[in-house]
């Protein structure tokens, strides 16, 4: 975990970027990814961002970069604990780091990361990264991890109540070899926003 990860100017300028989207796939965001190749320019604010963490990553044989931007209310988290992989691939695949950029300060949701691999079915230990402005959450690609809910629980379902505020982040999964079917951002057609003006 590193903490001031980024310049502040930088974080600014991701955050900014950020919120230009509005609601756009604001429901999918978890499920947004875009690839970003080892040694290709920057196209937008959020993926200076991502370069600036490849440094700190400090990946070994990385092709590139998978990236997207989580934003979720933690009274309602949109994914279960789970394994990063190549969710479209032939073969079980996995990243070589996984990685968590906080943007904000929540109300639990709570990175939470366990020592269980594939292929098994226990974990051991468990350990968690409160959400926080410009803190950098590195693990490795193959745990089982999830995101806690408001009280600081597995979700199970959403929670009742005000949403509170929305945990904002940028995942970066380093891989060896590009996912299956991820599209870099310029030639995705999506998140156009993140470039310069709102689009309407």
């Amino acid at each position: 975990m590193i903490d001031g990860a980024l310049a502040e100017p930088l974080v600014r300028r991701a955050r900014a970027a950020i919120a230009r989207l509005g609601g756009e796939r604001l429901r999918s965001s978890y499920f947004t990814t875009f690839w970003l190749p080892r040694r290709v320019a920057a196209a937008n604010p959020v993926e200076e961002a991502v370069l600036a963490l490849w440094k700190l990553a400090r990946p070994r044989g990385c092709a590139g970069a998978e990236w997207w931007i989580g934003r979720a209310y933690t009274t309602h988290i949109p994914v279960e604990f789970h394994f990063d992989q190549d969710v479209k691939g032939r073969r079980l695949r996995h990243p070589g780091l996984s990685s968590v950029f906080f943007f904000n300060s929540v109300r639990g949701g709570h990175l939470a990361v366990t020592d269980q691999v594939p292929g098994t079915n226990w974990a051991s230990r468990l350990e968690t990264v409160r959400p926080r402005r410009n803190r950098y959450a590195i693990f490795a690609g193959n745990l089982l991890h999830g995101v806690l809910d408001a009280r600081g629980r597995t979700p199970a379902q959403p929670l009742k109540g005000a949403s509170g505020r929305m945990r904002v982040t940028l995942v970066v999964n380093y891989w060896k070899q590009r996912p299956t079917g991820v599209p870099a951002w310029r030639e995705s057609g999506l998140y156009r926003s993140l470039g310069g003006a709102r689009q309407g």
